[in-house]
């Protein structure tokens, strides 16, 4: 993987664990690398102390610990994605410390494309599982699909969406650990047809508090967030918190009084969050058709024409005749048949063209 230099310096200066969030969100406010090394040095005195700075100096303009730092990345099939790269997602740079470096595994293209967020708490109640793999195979057609790599409402979301390919999985831990365990075939999938990203360090093990700094990030990459389970204090819930000090676009299953999986998704309606019973009450919101499309049943000669008014673009009867190898005029039931059905577009002229689909 070739790097700027802006890129390399972030990923080196995000090898030290001595670089505080503090620190990286000066570097990402105040600082482009593109300024002689003097000022450089001085800036960072000035951000990391002069005794952190005499510890990591050294080695942040040793070409070969450079080397090392990229070749262990290579190594671990990661590849990077920082503050100054052009996919970089726009919405981290609105948030505050926004991550200085993201590493990848997957097509880190889905960094720029539209996203929605789909979470739920480790303990989620069977039915609730199969719907949320459900609506988000469904959301996978219109978004990249958002999620932590938990047991539980996340992993159903990560289900419904990795076929596709248009799923993002954030993971809370560094790349060169999978957690939990249990989902180590699932980050393969994801990492083969998606992307599993973590703004952790690869050698960073999994630890409670990184949880709810992972879903900052789950929050702020999305459009908008369904919470499809939580808990009174779970990680779904702060998730959702986020969303909404972001001005994202919160929804939530509804629950009956008396389910533990459901208190947050009450609270959040209560909230102001949108009641969710289905895919139409998020849809509705975007101004998106999920309506199933059903491809009319067609005669052999009726796909003979069709091909031959494809293939041309537009064209005129004799055309399509000719193509179809008979008269014109014997084409008039199956292009009236066509044009009912919504298949061909009438010209004038005796010109045919094929409706968008």
């Amino acid at each position: 993987m070739n790097y700027t230099s802006q890129e390399l310096n972030a990923i080196v200066l995000d090898s030290f664990e001595k670089i505080t969030y503090k620190v990286k969100q000066e570097i990402t406010e105040n600082f482009r690398f593109s300024v002689p090394r003097k000022k450089y040095e001085g800036f960072l005195i000035k951000t990391l102390g002069e005794g952190v700075y005499n510890k990591v100096r050294e080695q942040f303009f040793s070409e070969e610990y450079r080397r090392q730092v990229v070749s262990s990345l290579e190594k671990l099939r990661i590849t990077c994605v920082t503050y100054f790269s052009e996919n970089y997602p726009e919405n981290f740079r609105n948030i505050p410390a926004p991550p200085l470096v993201l590493y990848c595994r997957g097509n880190a293209d889905l960094l720029k494309r539209r996203a929605f967020a789909i979470v739920g708490s480790r303990h989620t109640l069977p039915k609730v599982l199969k719907d949320t793999a459900e609506i988000s195979s469904r959301l996978a057609e219109k978004f990249v699909i958002v999620t932590g790599t938990a047991d539980g409402g996340d992993t159903a979301a990560a289900e419904g969406a990795v076929a596709s390919g248009n799923l993002i999985f954030f993971a809370a831990q560094g790349l060169g650990y999978r957690y939990p365990a249990s989902n180590a075939r699932l980050y393969r999938r994801a990492e083969e047809k998606g992307l599993v990203i973590s703004e952790q360090r690869p050698n960073v093990r999994a630890s409670g508090y990184l949880f709810p700094v992972r879903n900052r990030l789950i929050a702020a990459l999305a459009d908008g967030v369904l919470i499809v389970s939580a808990g009174e204090k779970s990680g779904a819930a702060i998730t959702a918190e986020y969303a909404f000090e972001y001005g994202k676009d919160v929804f939530c299953f509804p629950y009956s009084v008396g389910v533990p999986s459901g208190v947050g998704c009450n609270r959040l309606i209560k909230k102001g969050a949108y009641l969710t019973e289905n895919i139409l009450d998020i849809s509705e919101a975007y101004g998106l058709d999920f309506t199933p499309r059903v491809r009319p049943v067609l005669t052999e000669r009726e796909k003979e024409v069709l091909s031959s008014i494809q293939s041309r673009g537009e064209a005129h009867v004799s055309q399509v005749a000719a193509d179809v190898g008979c008269n014109a005029f014997e084409l008039l039931a199956e292009l009236s048949s066509l044009e009912v059905k919504g298949l061909i577009i009438r010209l004038g002229g005796n010109r045919y063209a094929a409706a968008d689909q």
